[in-house]
This record gives structure tokens, C-alpha cells and sequence, in this order.
């Protein structure tokens, strides 16, 4: 599940309302590191159990997708990341707290519903307020044999 990086857009922004904001999450000492699984049992486990299978229709409309994303970071000075990996596409938007309107917003409802998983996180660490995480799969993905895409 490697990822390649295919367009990474950032813009200045024109002031900055958070810079006294702590970076960094406090320390969770009560976790037992022991009963942790490491990242490479992670990968391991998913090695052997997770697979692709190609989606012809997917893969023929996911130009849709990554334009969209291209048009809504490029036109308006949004700061985004456009990333395929082995069973589709990640689009990070980071945006900041603002009320979104006419043409951005319609670009936003086409990336809500093209994707197939959307996820919303803490945008600061990357100096915006929220970041949103599109994924559009370009493939069936099964864990376990089981199909775990919902398109």
C-alpha cells in the first residue's frame, strides 16, 4: 500500500489567527506498548490478507475526481494533496473555517460525492483549521476474503 504523491499545492495564507496554539498532543502514559501491535505487524498482517481486484467503471471515471480536486486547489488557493496508492486516490483539502460558497462549494459536494470515504481531522499541524481526507477507489478491496468497498 504505497503511496505516490501526484500534485502537492500550498498556498500563504494572508494572516494567521492560531500561531499560539500547541503543536503537539499530551503524553497517554497508561498505555501498555507491550500489548501494542507494531506498525510492521500491521503491514504484515495486511500483506496477507488484503487484496485489490481491478473496477473497469471505476477506473475509467476517476479523471473526474482528481480534476476536481486539481480545480478546487489550483482556482481558489487551497492547499491540497492528491495521492494514488495501490486501490484508488487520497485528496487532502486543507481548509480553514469560513463560510464556503457558489462554485467552491459545488466543487466540495462533487468531492463528497465522488468519494467513496471521507474523513475530517485536525487541520493545525498543517496550518489550516480542518483537514478533509477524500478516498475514491479505482479498485475492489477485500480483507479476508470479504469485500470491505462500498461504492
Amino acid at each position: 500500500m504505497e503511496k505516490k504523491l501526484l500534485f502537492s499545492n500550498r498556498y500563504e495564507k494572508d494572516m494567521d489567527l492560531f500561531d499560539d496554539l500547541p503543536d503537539d498532543m499530551p503524553e497517554l502514559s497508561d498505555i501498555d506498548d507491550a500489548k501494542v501491535p507494531t506498525l510492521d505487524d500491521f503491514y504484515d498482517y495486511m500483506n496477507k490478507k488484503h487484496r485489490c481486484v481491478p473496477n473497469k467503471e471505476r477506473i475509467a471515471n476517476k479523471d473526474q475526481f482528481i480534476k476536481t480536486v486539481s480545480e478546487l486547489s489550483e482556482n481558489y488557493k487551497i492547499n491540497a494533496d492528491l495521492s494514488e496508492f495501490d486501490a484508488g486516490y487520497i485528496a487532502d483539502i486543507y481548509l480553514d473555517y469560513a463560510n464556503y460558497c457558489g462554485y467552491i462549494k459545488k466543487l466540495l459536494a462533487i468531492l463528497f460525492v465522488l468519494a467513496d470515504d471521507i474523513s475530517f481531522f485536525d487541520g493545525h499541524k498543517a496550518d489550516s483549521d480542518m483537514l478533509f481526507s477524500f478516498t475514491y477507489h479505482t479498485h475492489n478491496v477485500y480483507l479476508n476474503n470479504r469485500e470491505i468497498t462500498d461504492f
